[in-house]
């Protein structure tokens, strides 16, 4: 009998009135604001390294091979001896930057090549190397050099990846629910508190919190036997109303005596649905705002 009776009054009569239009609760281009980097160089292209020109012949070959090695550490397939039909190219041109208080630097322009011989971009590394590399180079000098320069080169065409910007839900500090009694008060902010909870909303009474939730409860009676039972629940910040949902419905009074617990559940079911479109709402300004003052 009490299920039966339940499901006749389960309030799902829930209108949302706000300050403006109310996104979808899952609209990812306002909830999520994220980059995602790709690869310039696919790992089924691979890169072939060519000699480095500007130093004498051999150190550029050198300077090459050990480049290949330090991109191949890095994950990258590169090659400064053999490639594929769809490999690019890595052509660079290097030249000895003096300076008269700090030692010299190898400045390298790098140019990135399709199979196609288009260019795909431009990078410029700059590295200090040891001063007897200006002099009589060893392999052990060109691993250094080329590993300070494959960590700029790797992350050119290989980005790492940023993780998406989410903006987390906001916290809701609930106020003091009056006009029922404390058991009645407690049962419903339970269930209001549960229901958030699996939208990932945290809810809470007597901490501070990012929004304010006032509800305001009003019953009128209808007859000896059913009252018409109003409720709003007024969401905010500080400073500004974000929006309203109310519900109403005309129940038995021995519904609202006898199985009010069960009967708050469904009241917080209901209203969850709507505050949390009101909440997105609220994240939507904000990632708005967010935009507006990197601009």
């Amino acid at each position: 009998m009490r299920s039966s009776l339940t499901a006749c009054i389960i309030l799902l009569h829930s209108l949302v009135s706000s300050c403006g239009s109310i996104p979808q609760p899952y609209q990812k281009k306002i909830v999520n604001n994220g980059i995602t980097n790709f690869p310039i160089a696919p790992d089924s292209a691979g890169i072939l390294i060519k000699g480095i020109e500007g130093p004498v012949g051999w150190v550029g070959d050198a300077f090459a091979e050990a480049m290949a090695n330090s991109l191949r550490r890095r994950g990258l397939v590169a090659s400064s001896r053999s490639s594929n039909r769809l490999s690019l190219s890595l052509t660079a041109n290097g030249y000895q930057q003096l300076y008269f208080d700090k030692p010299s630097e190898l400045v390298i322009s790098w140019l990135l090549i399709d199979n196609n011989g288009e260019i795909k971009g431009l990078r410029e590394t700059r590295s200090t190397p040891p001063q007897d590399f200006w002099r009589n180079p060893s392999p052990e000098m060109f691993e250094v050099v080329a590993e300070e320069n494959a960590e700029q080169i790797s992350n050119w065409l290989n980005p790492p990846s940023k993780p998406i910007k989410t903006y987390s839900y906001p916290t809701v500090r609930m106020t003091k629910i009056i006009d029922i009694s404390s058991d009645d008060a407690a049962s419903l902010f339970s269930a209001i508190q549960t229901a958030m909870a699996r939208r990932n909303v945290k809810v809470q009474k007597n901490k501070p919190g990012d929004l304010t939730l006032e509800l305001k409860i009003e019953t009128e009676f209808i007859d000896a036997k059913m009252q018409k039972v109003k409720l709003d629940w007024k969401l905010g910040t500080d400073t500004k109303k974000i929006g309203v949902v109310s519900q109403e419905n005309i129940i038995e009074t021995t519904i609202l005596q006898d199985t009010w617990e069960s009967l708050a559940k469904d009241i917080a079911i209901a209203a969850a649905e709507g505050l949390f479109q009101l909440i997105n709402q609220y994240r939507a300004t904000l990632s708005v705002d967010v935009k507006q003052g990197m601009q």
